[in-house]
């Protein structure tokens, strides 16, 4: 990623190739109030003399030796700094590639205590041997607040009694208009971009497991307090065929699914849309970064706010129930 990030940068950054050496921190952290352990992977870019090979499988060559760097998180109060929490060094397992494969150093704040609502955060990152700051985030952020007296989701809210020959009650199925399943959820202060997604279960050989059908992403609007997205029932299903369709086993669906909602930051919003824009042949652009003194993101995100929903079970075909559908794709159900 940093030897990506200094290939994508470099293109309008005049430089000898015998100049001085000089390193370039690159940070990358995401604060999630709903995660039990927060991370931090610090890592460093830098122009070598000779060839990228001759040093790409050193892994010093992106890494900061041991006991180097320290990665703090500053929590503030109205612009003042409340508390400091320094991350713990660890090791983590990476893919193999062209670069060396070895442990990659990472560092970790265990638990949720450091999180507060009411507060903003920077990350710094500071050169053990003299104390001196090397790298910070330019503006501190704000985490991403749900409404606590607001549900995840507040649709669907229908379920149709074909005793009493209405809706009633709150399910999981496509009962509406165009054969179509609508969420709703209110929106969430400071987040940029949503994305929920229907975690569909099933059971084989007695054992439950999942698949997720994602939708598009959504923009915030400063006038929106509320965002909808529609499910159709035919691309649904498409999805799920499309998952499933390589296991032939027999199948039984669990009456139930969880809606999930991801929200990030504008900052993050940011960043991967400039990620996602990288791969076009026009590279006069740099990389989105909101740090200083180096490169990379420190940004909010939410992943794990999520609401139960009984899902669907009718066989009937008229009008066809979800379990009547499913077994239409002929995938096993």
């Amino acid at each position: 990623m940093a030897a990506a990030m200094l290939l994508l940068t470099s293109c309008e950054v005049e430089f000898s190739p015998n100049a001085e050496w000089k390193e370039i921190p690159v940070v990358y952290c995401l604060l999630d109030q709903d995660d039990d352990t927060t991370w931090a992977r610090v890592e460093r870019c830098y122009l070598g003399e000779g060839s990228i090979y001759s040093y790409s499988g050193n892994t010093d060559s992106i890494n900061y030796p041991a006991g180097y760097i320290e990665v703090q998180l500053v929590r503030l109060y109205n612009g003042e700094e409340q508390a400091v929490y320094t991350f713990q060094p660890t090791t983590v397992d990476r893919h193999t590639g062209d670069f060396a494969s070895t442990g990659q150093p990472m560092y970790f704040l265990a638990g949720s205590s450091h999180f507060d609502e009411n507060c903003t955060y920077d990350i710094r990152v500071r050169r053990t041997s003299d104390g001196s700051i090397i790298a910070h985030n330019k503006q501190p952020i704000s985490l991403i607040i749900k409404d606590p007296e607001e549900k995840v989701f507040t649709r669907p809210n229908y379920s149709f009694n074909q005793a009493l020959n209405r809706y009633t009650g709150t399910i999981f199925q496509f009962k509406e208009a165009n054969n179509t399943c609508t969420l709703e959820w209110p929106a969430l202060k400071n987040a940029r971009l949503y994305q929920p997604f229907v975690r569909f279960y099933y059971s084989v050989d007695g054992d439950t497991t999942h698949i997720d059908i994602r939708t598009p992403s959504l923009l915030a609007r400063d006038r929106y307090d509320r965002y909808t997205m529609s499910y159709q029932a035919s691309s649904f299903l498409s999805n799920i065929k499309a998952q499933l369709k390589d296991d032939p086993r027999p199948k039984k669906l669990v009456p139930k699914v969880e809606l999930y909602l991801t929200a990030c930051s504008e900052d993050l919003n940011a960043y991967m849309s400039n990620i996602a824009d990288a791969g076009n042949l026009d590279q006069s652009r740099e990389l989105y970064s909101n740090i200083e003194g180096g490169r990379g993101i420190f940004a909010a995100r939410r992943t794990k706010l999520y609401r139960w929903f009984p899902a669907d079970s009718s066989i009937l075909p008229n009008p066809p129930g979800l379990a009547y559908q499913l077994k239409q794709l002929q995938i096993g159900f």
